[in-house]
């Protein structure tokens, strides 16, 4: 839905632009959209989690590979071979002039069917095992961290929605009020109560407010327009937000700073997956060592070879494989040694996100405070900056003010407003921050 608001200067364009504002409003009663219902609709829809659950379900895919790998595997080949000349045994240089020949014709037809088990790997399917067990791990915990990224950008264009429509009925607010007091300074100047420059200084206020209004209208309709983007919806779909705050609830087991700190610790999804992905990447380096060390397999099979000389053409078979790798040039050390370098690497940078995640904890917690030490001080300050500018407007139409004070007045009232709406909506913002910071969005 699209606001109908005309800039013109009379106080009826006004009056109807201002009921314009109203009747937006009134139509999403009943059927406001909550945080809840967007963080919903961004978790099914966002690209970049649907990528990172794709990837949980390769890990997934991983997991069974590996654990397969304990079981039979059963094989089976055939071979049809035509040749130039039919096999024999030549038994001429024993002096007897004699062939008999191998095959019957020159086509050969063989066929192989085995069974393999593995017996003992010295460890290597275990840790294949583990290292993909903890690869899913992983895979899950930057799952979960995408999807509190998500919310998180969801929550700060909705909030940045409620924002800007904040600031235009500030900016609607401020054009009456000063379309008002230019029609006090026509009339009073007309009359020859109040000299030239101040009809001129009102005249400028109010093309001022326009402009003003006209960028806080545009301000909004980016605002909607990037919210829209985020839920993957069209950029001009409208938009009627919920607006009563808190916009969710959300619940701190720790209230002080070191409490917060500590169990972000513990429950950070970022911290998670790099101790599951150093587990991997060492158990990755012992499944490389294992697979240098002696393996052994069982195995069974059936093998069929077309002849006419054996006395049979088919055979059962059943043995035990031992293959060791006894010199390999130090590729498999070598292989092993840098997946423990990287599962090194890998917990050095974990304890440096440890110190990122508590900055973030404590700036989060600190911007949560200032913003309620905000609110509490400006509370007060929109009434009694209205009730100033009414006392000033009332003192200019009596000839008792000037101009300067009732234009400095309403900058005032609008900068209280616009103060008020920004620390409750800076103190939503900083909730739903600390609490990704902590790890519970």
């Amino acid at each position: 839905m699209k606001r109908l608001f005309n800039l013109a200067t009379s106080g009826d364009a006004l009056r109807a632009g201002s009921l314009s504002v109203c009747l937006f409003l009134s139509a999403g009663v009943g059927q406001a959209e909550t945080l809840s219902e967007a963080w919903q609709i961004a978790l099914e829809r966002d690209l970049t989690l649907l990528s990172a659950n794709s990837r949980v379900e390769a890990a997934e895919a991983d997991l069974a590979a590996a654990k397969a790998q304990r079981y039979p595997i059963l094989s089976a080949s055939g071979t049809v071979m035509t040749m130039d000349e039919t096999p024999a045994f030549d038994f001429g240089a024993a002096g007897i002039p004699v062939q008999l020949p191998l095959y019957e014709g020159s086509t050969v037809v063989t066929s192989d069917a085995r069974v393999t088990v593995p017996l003992f790997t010295s460890g290597a399917l275990s840790h294949g095992i583990t290292a993909a067990e903890s690869g899913l791990g992983s895979s899950k915990f930057q799952a979960l961290s995408v999807a509190m990224d998500t919310k998180l950008s969801v929550a700060d264009a909705y909030i940045g929605v409620l924002r800007a429509h904040s600031n235009l009925k500030v900016a609607d607010s401020n054009l009456r009020s000063l379309t008002a007091h230019a029609a006090d300074v026509e009339e009073m100047f007309s009359a020859g109560l109040v000299p030239r420059n101040d009809h001129l200084s009102a005249q400028v206020a109010l093309a001022d407010a326009q402009q003003r209004q006209l960028q806080a209208t545009n301000q909004l309709d980016l605002a909607r327009a990037g919210y829209n983007r985020g839920l993957d919806r069209p950029l001009d779909t409208e938009v009627v937000l919920e607006t009563k705050t808190p916009v969710v609830q959300l619940d701190f087991p720790a209230a002080d700073l070191e409490g917060l700190t500590a169990m972000a610790l513990e429950r950070r999804p970022e911290l998670g997956g790099m101790d599951e992905g150093a587990v991997a990447l060492r158990a990755q380096a012992d499944a490389t060592k294992a697979r240098g060390l002696p393996q052994v397999a069982l195995t069974g099979g059936y093998t069929y070879l077309e002849n006419q000389f054996l006395n049979q053409e088919d055979y059962w078979m059943v043995g035990v494989g031992v293959r060791w790798d006894l010199f390999d040039s130090g590729r498999t050390r070598h292989a092993a040694d840098a997946l423990s370098r990287r599962a090194r690497a890998l917990s050095q940078n974990r304890r440096n996100m440890e110190s990122i995640v508590a900055l973030q904890v404590r700036q989060s917690w600190l911007d949560l405070s200032e913003s309620r030490q905000r609110l509490k001080a400006v509370a007060r300050s929109v009434e009694q900056s209205e009730e100033n500018l009414r006392v000033v407007r009332d003192r200019y139409r009596n000839g008792e003010g000037t101009n300067t004070e009732v234009l400095d007045a309403q900058a005032l009232s609008n900068l209280s407003q616009q103060n008020y709406d920004n620390a409750r909506y800076d103190i939503e913002l900083s909730r739903i921050r600390l609490a990704r910071a902590v790890g519970l969005l």
